[in-house]
């Protein structure tokens, strides 16, 4: 297969604060064959205007559905045969292009259809509530773990044209995680590509961490919600069994992050994600309702 280049497809909704070092990130890539396609998920801000300064951007403007809908578009519109996947927040090393690409390039059995990242890195540690969040996003050995099917490890960043068509893009259904649809439905992981750090933020308010958690909470797929009773009680015990829930999920993540300065930041950013978590869960239950 013959593959000279590449499209990057990024979505956004109300972007104005990251795209533009995003896309700086991106001019800076050692690997200059690509086509950048932008499809906006309905932003309210001045995230088109900042696009708009970027010459060889292809701004595509969409309604506010999810970025999985908007990769699909975007993915519609690409002219190239491989199709790279990346967020407004993201920068990248500026050799991450040229080697995300290099195990599809460089396959001879046909069998690799994509990859995914080695490190996904934190860039914004400033911000107390975001080291909560975590300082590594995407570890390669979470990638390579064949037992790992819920984390950012089974995301593929870069993926043949023609298998993301096939397998029919992302299902907008999964919400916050609808860019695992291909592990969901088809069982399919990326490989790791070598070399390719890539920086990520975190949520830096409280109010982005309980929105962000509220999104996450909507599109859970625990099995529990599949049986009617669990399913429309589960908020309700949440709420009743919360002093419990967050204490003990505060205690295991200052022992994980290994920081006992953030144990008080800790039960506050604990308590905003959980609430957030509930009330995703009921817009999901009651609302039928999966939009960030």
């Amino acid at each position: 297969m013959t593959i000279k280049n590449i499209s990057v497809i990024i979505p956004t909704y109300n972007e104005e604060k990251d795209i533009s070092e995003c896309l700086r990130s991106l001019e800076k890539q050692t690997y200059k064959d690509f086509e950048i396609i932008i499809v906006d998920d309905g932003s309210t801000d001045k995230t088109i205007e900042i696009i708009k300064n970027f010459k060889k951007v292809k701004l595509i403007r969409g309604e506010h559905k999810g970025p999985g809908v908007s990769r699909n578009l975007g993915s519609k519109k690409a002219r190239r045969n491989i199709l790279v996947f990346v967020d407004a927040d993201m920068t990248f090393d500026k050799d991450y292009l040229k080697n995300l690409i290099k195990p599809i390039l460089e396959d001879r059995t046909g069998k690799i259809i994509g990859t995914t990242h080695d490190y996904e890195l934190v860039k914004n540690l400033n911000s107390v509530w975001s080291r909560c969040w975590g300082k590594v996003r995407v570890d390669y050995r979470d990638s390579n773990n064949k037992d790992k099917i819920s984390n950012d490890a089974v995301i593929f960043r870069a993926i043949k044209k023609s298998e993301f068509l096939k397998m029919g893009g992302f299902n907008s259904k999964y919400g916050y995680a609808d860019d695992q649809t291909f592990w969901f439905e088809h069982k399919v992981k990326p490989v790791v590509a070598k070399n390719t750090t890539c920086y990520h933020k975190n949520p830096e308010t409280l109010k982005a961490t309980y929105k962000q958690s509220r999104w996450i909470g909507a599109s859970l797929n625990n099995f529990l919600l599949n049986i009617p009773l669990i399913k429309y009680l589960l908020p309700l015990f949440m709420v009743l069994i919360s002093p419990i829930m967050i204490l003990l999920i505060s205690i295991k993540r200052i022992i994980k992050l290994k920081n006992i300065s953030l144990t008080f930041p800790m039960f506050v950013f604990v308590t905003a994600r959980y609430f957030g978590t509930i009330e995703g869960l009921s817009r999901k239950i009651y609302l039928e309702k999966n939009v960030k």
